[in-house]
């Protein structure tokens, strides 16, 4: 079986065809995988992130989180999908060891967690690029409570949470206002942005300047630590991140994505009746992963970097 692996923490990770084909527990599913994506977690995991929290790697590390596919086999006591159904979800980092991933064309997933019915129209290729970004996103616009006519700003809009929470902060009825770059401004307008402020220079300046009495959310997808200025939050305002950067405090949320059933069958209803897509940069297959690993932590995105398994 092919699959993109770290094999130790002095290699990076590459493609290998020599691994065994994974057969599902009682309680599992067999997946052909067809389609995945890049996350920064995934670097992180490369870089030997969870073993800095204490989480043991088990070479070789399949890399990868997301997937869409087909399911192959069930294990016999699965009822709640059978073979021939098209899944996806988001694997857990660790489980409890690093090892599982979903860059590979085989994956097993536990009936209970991390698998759903992949959204219907909806081609697997951007299905498998959707998962963690998605429930991320959706998390994150739960937890600020929108509504119509509050303004919400999204720090970190261009990339695939913030693709992800620009249209949902949008169909919630709130005025999206997104940093970015000039040539950013044409795609987020496109998800639903209603204004673009400049990226480059004083932020919060900017932010204060068009907004002086600040704004009832802000989601910060880019700061590893307390990084969004009281002034920018109204008095009675909410900040969420994944990052860290909401600090504590009423109103202050910091957001985890979870692949349960529930989220995933809510993240599914969106995309197939089209409320959200999955903005897709550009797709690289299994044996190009690596690259995409490269290019997610060193250039500008707009939405996913995918990966295509055949």
């Amino acid at each position: 079986m092919k699959a993109v692996t770290l094999n130790s923490f002095d290699t990076p990770p590459a493609l290998r065809d020599d691994l065994p084909e994974p057969t599902p527990a009682a309680n599992a599913v067999l997946v052909r995988v067809r389609g995945s994506s890049a996350n920064p977690v995934d670097n992180g995991i490369a870089a030997g992130m969870l073993k800095q929290m204490g989480v043991e790697y088990e070479f070789p590390v399949t890399i990868g989180r997301d997937y869409a596919g087909v399911v192959e086999a069930v294990g016999s006591e699965v009822s709640s999908v059978a073979v021939g159904d098209q899944v996806f979800g988001f694997l857990l980092h660790a489980n409890p060891t690093a090892h599982d991933g979903s860059w590979a064309e085989l994956i097993t997933v536990p009936e209970n967690i991390s698998i759903g019915k992949a959204p219907r129209g909806v081609d697997l290729a951007a299905a498998g690029a959707a998962p963690l970004a998605g429930i991320t996103a959706m998390t994150a616009i739960d937890a600020l409570e929108l509504s119509e006519g509050d303004t919400v700003l999204i720090v970190g809009a261009t990339g695939g949470v913030g693709s992800f929470a620009v249209q949902l902060a949008a169909r919630a009825g709130a005025t999206v206002v997104a940093p970015a770059l000039p040539e950013d401004e044409e795609y987020l307008r496109s998800l639903g942005a209603n204004e673009v402020l400049p990226r480059e220079g004083d932020l919060a300046a900017a932010a204060r300047e068009r907004y002086p009495n600040g704004f009832d959310a802000v989601l910060d997808l880019v700061n590893y630590g307390p990084g969004v200025p009281a002034s920018l939050v109204k008095d009675d305002g909410r900040v969420a991140s994944p990052t860290g950067a909401a600090g504590e405090g009423p109103g202050r949320t910091m957001v985890m994505a979870a692949p349960t059933p529930e989220n995933l069958r809510r993240l599914a209803s969106l995309l197939s009746e089209g409320s959200l897509r999955v903005p897709v940069q550009q797709t690289y297959d299994l044996a190009q992963a690596p690259e995409a690993l490269a290019a997610i932590a060193g250039s500008h995105t707009q939405g996913k970097i995918a990966i295509r398994i055949v």
